[in-house]
């Protein structure tokens, strides 16, 4: 197995291993710890090489499972942008990791808890590097699935459990919208690998399933709409937004920060996979009024929920909550850009991807030090903290200002690129960006001040442990040092990234050669 498939098996297995070992240990938390950091640590070092690899070369990488070429069999296609995505996934997962031991010190099944957290990067990591449609509906069921039951890992509480439900239940509405989805597009074409049905929408030959039946523009329709709003769910867009507010803060911090920064961005990768790979390029006729119809529902509720996200967190007393109604107005930035459509657009958008993971991770763990110390999510319990706890409140200063926008930390550059971006296609949408960020820069110096102005509630012994405080450090040191070598970074990395996915034709003639090479037994 080469790396392109060993990457999200690594994680798999590690999973499915994990109840056992715990048994033949007995439970030893210490073991139980070491073996999930071996887990995540193995996962990053192949999503490195396989970052690597995919870099050094002029074309995507393809793995096929069982030796079947497509359209037969599954493919994983990576390409530079799920490679570069697929490594902030993997780093992000194994500094949370760390995180995880000490912030649950005192929770028990902590077995399980790793076990699902490498299901769900394995998960994660499923949903970046496939190459077929029906593959990624596997792979989002196995990332929910997960999330589900880590958002009620604290089995005893009324609200972890509610919010764990609320979220399976739209979930599983989402999943199921994008399955129907599938069946549109298999009627329709035959197929549901994506350079397949890419070369059939823009005309090329593709082996085996080379015809289309019926009207593909009104099965693509269908189809696109289903699977749009899956996405917009998955996203937590407006109005699809809201079990996010209530399921990420019932989860525990770390879980919170992967969601807030990783899951949510399943549902924009999956539209921008499919609008502009598979989809993407010059489409006419009727097919290309319903990719323009998409793509205007895409901004404006792309709108609709940054104004909205920032808005609610003005009025939010719990202090998760506020950073998730955050998150709806970043993934609102994101979802307008992707409706831009334009090469710009995406370079912002795949930047804003990976700078707003790092940054949200942080701010959600940062928060997560002061929930730890005190044990309330309240704002008002944590006022005075930040004195008492300053490498916590550092990280927290950090995110705050890197979200905001402030120069010289990485968000700032993403959201000039989204600013350039919007005003390229009318300045409304900057107008939207702007008062948006100010806005939610009001609720976050309200958060700091009462952190490190406030008056104490009661005095109280709190303290700082060295592998929380670690991973907050390294994770603001990489806000600042994204920010100061952002140009080199998006002009080696993001620009790369995204000529590969907006060419259509290479990734089409990519499995076409391997799908040659398999055949000739090479």
């Amino acid at each position: 197995m080469d790396i392109v498939g060993l990457t999200p098996v690594i994680p798999i297995l590690f999973a499915f291993a994990l109840p056992l070992t715990s048994i033949i240990v007995k439970g030893n938390r210490k073991v139980t710890q070491a073996y999930a950091l071996i887990g995540t640590g193995l996962t990053l070092l192949a999503s490195y090489e396989l970052f690597r690899q995919v870099y050094n070369s002029s074309k995507p990488l393809i793995y096929t499972f069982g030796g079947w070429a497509a359209p037969v069999g599954i493919i994983y296609e990576v390409d530079r942008m799920s490679a570069l995505f697929a490594l902030v996934t993997a780093a992000l997962m194994f500094l949370i990791a760390i995180y995880s031991y000490r912030y649950l010190e005192h929770e028990e099944g902590l077995e399980w808890y790793y076990t699902l957290y490498l299901g769900l990067e394995a998960g994660l990591l499923g949903v970046l590097l496939t190459g077929d449609a029906f593959n990624l509906f596997v792979m989002i069921e196995v990332t929910s699935i997960a999330a589900y039951a880590l958002v009620m890992f604290y089995r005893d509480r009324g609200d972890s459990i509610c919010a764990g439900l609320k979220y399976a239940f739209i979930g599983a509405l989402g999943t199921t919208m994008y399955f129907l989805a599938l069946g549109a597009l298999y009627g329709a074409f035959g197929t549901l690998n994506m350079a397949n049905l890419s070369a059939l929408i823009h005309g090329l030959s593709f082996p085996i399933a080379g015809t289309t039946y019926g009207n593909i523009a009104i099965a693509s329709g269908v189809a696109l709409a289903l699977a749009t709003w899956a996405f917009l769910i998955k996203a937590a867009i407006a109005p699809n937004h809201f079990w996010l507010p209530e399921a990420h803060p019932a989860a525990p911090s770390p879980i919170s920060a992967v969601l807030s920064g990783l899951v949510v961005n399943v549902g924009i990768y999956a539209l921008i996979r499919f609008l502009y790979t598979v989809y993407g390029g010059e489409v006419s006729g009727s097919l290309g009024g319903v990719i323009h119809t998409l793509s205007v529902i895409l901004i404006v509720l792309g709108a609709v929920s940054a104004l909205f996200g920032a808005l609610m967190m003005n009025v939010q007393r719990d202090v998760k909550k506020l950073i998730a109604y955050s998150t709806v107005m970043h993934m609102g930035y994101l979802a307008m850009a992707v409706g831009v459509g334009t090469q710009l657009a995406l370079q912002a958008a795949a930047f804003h991807i990976i700078n707003h993971a790092i940054a949200k991770a942080l701010l959600f763990l940062a928060a997560g030090a002061f929930i730890h110390a005190v044990g309330s999510r309240d704002i008002s319990d944590l006022a005075g903290l930040g004195r008492q706890m300053p490498v916590a409140t550092f990280g927290l200063a950090i995110a705050t200002l890197s979200l905001v926008g402030i120069p010289p930390f990485n968000v700032f550059f993403s959201k000039l690129l989204l600013f350039n971006a919007f005003m390229e296609e009318s300045p409304a949408l900057a107008l939207v960006l702007v008062l948006s960020s100010v806005i939610a820069l009001v609720a976050y110096v309200r958060v700091f001040q009462e952190i490190w102005l406030g008056k104490p509630k009661e005095k109280a012994t709190v303290r700082e442990y060295g592998s929380m405080s670690g991973v907050l450090l390294i994770l603001a040191v990489t806000c600042l040092l994204l920010g100061l070598f952002a140009p080199y970074i998006i002009e080696h990395y993001i620009n790369p990234a995204v000529s590969q996915a907006m060419d259509y034709k290479l990734y089409i003639q990519t499995a076409l050669e391997y799908a040659a090479k398999l055949k000739m037994g090479l």
